[in-house]
């Protein structure tokens, strides 16, 4: 008979190809001895052969209960080869996560007795020309650097012509000076010798370090700030719209402009008023075709004037273009809260909107008559 072809006429009916193993474990079984209730005892050999399965690797074990009857139960078999733990993943950042100052994360990346970098402080404003704590080597190298490619006669040419020889004036990439792009050597050369005109960029330049260097001095008080030239030229703006009563041309925006500068919002390094005891203030005199400065001081409402030029009729032409911000800042600096910030009370309106006073420093280096 092939046994595969075996078909049986119940589930519950065995094969006779099953017999010869029954018959086997029959002959196989003895009599037990009395198991205690909840003792353990194994099945002989050729049973547990008989039971065993092969897919799964489980043997059968026998249990007696309380009342005697056994009870089978699967019991794994037992390796004796101990499965290796995975090896624990170190885990790093992704690049979203990564500082850019640090380039190793946990031992893999290299030995744990490295050090990190230690890089030297350095400062901006260490050295300057006006304390008189400069940097000799650095400026003997501006001195040989401004010099270089000179002509001949170059104190001849006028101030907006070439000094330079043919093609050494111009960079093939510009200088970046915060506030402006220089890209001509001639900008430079205005600025170092004597006898030249300076205009607003050379100013705008100037000044922009000057509260730069205020701001960012290693333990500065935030003693003073500066403006630039277009703060004079809007303060003259809204001063001619004022005194033409007829003009129905409104001054909106050039005041907006004027409160950018008191809150610190309309330049670079700017500081907002409040916080300061001084304020920079270029201007030039269009008719005497001159550059003076005025302090304002805002504890003690007073405009300081440095001119280096002083003569009776020309101390008049200068006291007209500061008379502007004497009248306007005291006005402008109420309705753009700087008193608030400051926390002073300004209960009494008429003392608020007092002129400025007016003061010429004397004891000013002066230059002679004709030169600039």
């Amino acid at each position: 008979m092939d046994p595969m072809n075996v078909t049986t006429d119940s589930q519950f009916e065995l094969d006779d190809q099953f017999m010869p193993s029954l018959t086997s474990i029959k002959s196989s079984i003895t009599p037990q001895p009395t198991i205690i209730a909840g003792q353990t005892a194994q099945l002989p050999t050729i049973i547990a052969e008989h039971l065993t399965n092969t897919a799964d690797q489980t043997t059968i074990n026998v249990q007696f209960g309380t009342s005697g009857e056994r009870i089978m139960h699967d019991q794994p078999i037992i390796n004796n080869e101990q499965t290796p733990l995975p090896t624990r993943r170190n885990r790093r950042p992704g690049p979203y996560n990564i500082s850019p100052y640090l380039t190793n994360f946990g031992s893999s990346a290299g030995s744990s007795s490295s050090q990190p970098p230690i890089f030297e402080l350095k400062h901006p404003f260490i050295f300057d020309l006006i304390s008189g704590n400069y940097d000799i080597p650095l400026w003997d190298a501006f001195r040989s650097w401004v010099r270089d490619g000179l002509l001949t006669k170059h104190d001849k040419k006028n101030h907006d012509q070439d000094h330079y020889k043919k093609h050494l004036a111009h960079f093939p990439a510009a200088i970046n000076l915060g506030v402006l792009l220089i890209n001509n050597k001639n900008w430079f050369y205005n600025l170092y010798f004597e006898g030249q005109l300076l205009n607003n960029t050379h100013i705008d330049v100037i000044f922009y370090y000057l509260r730069k260097k205020d701001k960012y001095e290693i333990g500065s008080s935030y003693k003073y700030t500066t403006v630039d030239c277009v703060f004079s030229s809007k303060i003259s703006s809204i001063w001619e719209k004022y005194l033409d009563l007829d003009n129905d041309i409104g001054c909106a925006d050039e005041e907006h402009v004027i409160g950018e500068y008191i809150r610190g919002y309309r330049m670079h390094a700017a500081i907002p008023w409040h916080m300061v005891d001084h304020v920079f203030v270029p201007v030039h005199v269009k008719n005497k075709f001159h550059w003076v400065l005025a302090v304002i001081s805002l504890n003690d409402k007073r405009i300081n004037v440095y001119d280096s030029y002083r003569a009776a009729g020309h101390d008049a032409a200068i006291k007209t273009e500061i008379v502007k911000l004497s009248q306007l800042i005291p006005l402008k600096l109420r309705v753009n809260d700087y008193y608030k910030n400051k926390g002073i009370d300004v209960s009494q309106a008429q003392e608020e909107n007092e002129f400025f006073d007016i003061v010429f420093i004397d004891n000013v280096p002066q230059q002679t008559h004709g030169t600039l």
